[in-house]
């Protein structure tokens, strides 16, 4: 990497983490650029300060330019690339939201054709097996679908990994966005499992330098990366507090769709997912279809097979009826007639007599199932 004083200023930017967000983009646009920044007088920054009330004194340029030759070499050494808010390569979905950063680091390919899908699947590192394979069948299910979204998460232990690995596995790009350095994987099991991300066109995604000191709350920031590079956000399964959580507010305030796995009323963890469902934050989500069309892909209504049924006698006509419950799951009596080609009142003394037989269940609204 060339030490020219464009680079060193694009590195300045992350170790001023204070500056590392579009909400001080029109100051650097006064400046000319990020460069610019690092190059105007101490006199007209502070008048900037002043005109755009900020408090002077608050971006320390001098120390940050001179730390940044540190910083080079760890990007050297780990092949790690920078991005910035004036690059073509800068996600458009990201470059969006008002706090976004005006800088961050990545291994691998950004995906940036505005024809992807961005996925983002959040949820709790204390996942159940429960949910982690329903995660794993929400991929799978996409993937039949025809859709191909590149998914985006964390990295963490629980339902992060789980959406990874389940990337992985069906052959969908994932991106891990992280809360500390390239320089490094954390958790360091998840080692092998990130170098799959970057094997098989993903990426890696933060915006804290391998010289910053890793935070606890790092983790927390990067969550707005998360939910502002995708159009979409699922948590799959989380508690009424945590960064799931923070990840689903998050998109909402970026006007981008927010979704949620139902879960038992009892489970600590599902208690956020029905939250958010509740509160009308998030929208219910049981299946792959769903999320399909919550991100705009064009999936077509599956429509019932139509069954006519000859002049055949009761007995016949109700095990055609016990075939297509059995077929298609619990059936309206309007659907049976549209399937059986039957007027209702011929329908229902049959539905009647096989209820009485124990053979199927009347539900609410006219429905009906096998017992």
């Amino acid at each position: 990497m060339n030490r020219n004083s464009s680079v060193k200023a694009r590195i300045a930017i992350s170790l001023l983490p204070k500056l590392n967000s579009c909400i001080y983009l029109p100051l650097i646009e006064r400046c000319g650029g990020l460069e610019g920044f690092f190059l105007e007088s101490d006199q007209a920054l502070n008048q900037l300060y002043r005109e755009l009330n900020i408090p002077t004194d608050t971006f320390n340029r001098k120390t940050a330019i001179q730390n940044s030759e540190a910083e080079i070499e760890q990007l050297d050494k780990h092949e790690i690339q920078i991005c910035t808010i004036e690059d073509g390569c800068y996600p458009e979905l990201l470059r969006q939201c008002a706090d976004a950063p005006l800088v961050f680091f990545y291994k691998g390919k950004l995906k940036s054709s505005p024809a992807n899908k961005y996925l983002a699947i959040v949820g709790t590192r204390h996942a159940s097996s429960r949910c982690e394979a329903r995660v794993t069948a929400l991929v799978e299910d996409l993937v039949n679908l025809g859709c191909r979204p590149v998914l985006v998460s964390g990295l963490a232990y629980g339902i992060d990994a789980s959406a990874h690995r389940a990337s992985l596995k069906f052959g969908l790009t994932t991106l891990a966005v992280l809360g500390h350095g390239l320089h490094m994987i954390y958790p360091a099991t998840h080692k092998s499992m990130a170098r799959q991300i970057l094997e098989t066109g993903g990426a890696w995604i933060s915006e804290f330098p391998c010289t910053a000191n890793i935070h606890p709350s790092n983790f927390l920031r990067r969550n707005r990366i998360i939910a502002g590079l995708c159009h979409a956000t699922l948590v799959a399964e989380s508690a009424i507090k945590g960064g799931a959580m923070a990840t689903a507010r998050l998109a909402m305030s970026y006007d981008r769709e927010v979704m949620a796995f139902p879960g038992r009323p009892e489970d600590k963890y599902s208690a956020g997912c029905n939250f958010l469902i509740k509160e009308n934050i998030a929208a219910l989500t049981e299946n792959a279809t769903d999320v399909a069309h919550l991100l705009g892909y064009p999936i077509k209504k599956t429509t019932l097979q139509q069954t006519i049924l000859p002049n055949f006698s009761d007995d016949e006509q109700g095990n055609t009826l016990i075939q297509l419950l059995s077929e298609n799951g619990a059936l309206h009596i309007d659907e049976l007639c549209q399937l059986t080609q039957r007027p209702s009142s011929e329908l229902a003394a049959i539905l009647l007599q096989l209820e009485l037989e124990g053979k199927i269940i009347g539900l609410a609204g006219k429905k009906y199932s096998l017992r």
